[in-house]
């Protein structure tokens, strides 16, 4: 379930107190020297770049694509992470377990019945999370520690395996970006990421932050309790904005942020809010089978994931 993970290690930890012991092991190595840093190198290792200081050695890149020879689309299991750390710390000649993670992003790819696009309108707002959808494929919920990004790995991704090739690929992450003590309460190592406990734990931490998000039921006309003219322009609005869908409140936003239509900002919030109920208030009580089908299969990897 894992994909990007970033990893930091002291330079008494990295190859007997020497991090610049790792620079054989290396490709693509260069040099550099400045007044900040002093003398460091980098240099790449099975898909991972790599920065060497005296002080110690940072890793950045994807242990799902370094693991399966850039290819992220295959689900990172619990014991295939173990073989990944393990494979990194053979490769670079030093113990990586208790190498500290600095950023880790929990994914999969669900094959789905639909492209992924025509899911992203039944997801609305998610509580302290903004709401972008960047491109007709891809959708964010962003805040300052971490993000959610659901995409078509289909359209993103260079090479399919044979086995997914010609399916709507769904890609759902959840990236953990910065303070990931705090957030995941654990002091979380390269060893720490197989711990069996602590996977089930984010696995379902996954799982519990696409279930708090808002879901749009269908989108018909509501024509019952209207007795008046009011009530009948209000149910009509609600069902433009909800076939406009969420990402057209966020552009209408955004513009009048651009433009400084308010003075004070809390009104930019309020607008979102009294939008956004709307839609929800003024709606169709049947779930989406879209929507039902995405949250079965959610549920579903989160309950089997080993």
């Amino acid at each position: 379930m894992y994909d990007s993970v970033n990893f930091w290690m002291s330079g008494v930890d990295v190859s007997g107190g020497n991090p610049f012991e790792v620079l054989p092991h290396l490709s693509e190595t260069t040099e550099r020297q400045n007044e900040k840093h002093g003398y460091s190198c980098s240099g790449k290792v099975a898909g991972y770049d790599v920065c060497v200081y005296q002080w110690g050695m940072y890793l950045n890149g994807s242990l799902a694509k370094s693991y399966f020879n850039g290819d992220n689309s295959a689900t990172l299991t619990r014991r295939a992470t173990q073989n990944a750390v393990e494979q990194l710390s053979d490769l670079l000649h030093t113990d990586m377990r208790q190498a500290k993670v600095i950023r880790v992003d929990v994914s999969t790819v669900i094959p789905t019945r639909r492209p992924p696009s025509d899911y992203y309108g039944y997801l609305g707002m998610k509580p302290h999370f903004t709401r972008v959808q960047a491109t007709d494929n891809t959708l964010y919920y962003n805040n300052h520690q971490r993000q959610i990004v659901f995409y078509d790995k289909a359209k993103e991704a260079k090479n399919i395996p044979e086995l997914l090739q010609n399916n709507n690929l769904f890609r759902y992450e959840l990236r953990f970006l910065r303070r990931i003590k705090s957030q995941l309460k654990a002091d979380v190592t390269a060893q720490t990421l197989y711990d069996e406990l602590f996977y089930q734990s984010i696995v379902q931490r996954w799982y519990n932050e696409f279930k708090s998000i808002q879901k749009i039921k269908e989108h018909n006309f509501m024509t019952e309790n209207i007795t008046t003219v009011k009530d009948a322009e209000s149910a009509l609005f609600a069902y433009a904005l909800q076939q406009l869908g969420q990402s057209t409140i966020d552009v209408y936003l955004n513009e009048l942020k651009a433009k400084k239509t308010f003075k004070d900002p809390k009104y930019y919030s309020r607008l979102k809010t009294g939008l956004n109920k709307i839609i929800v208030s003024r709606r169709s009580g049947q779930k989406s089978e879209l929507m039902t089908e995405l949250e079965n299969d959610i549920w579903n990897v989160a309950k089997y994931a080993r």
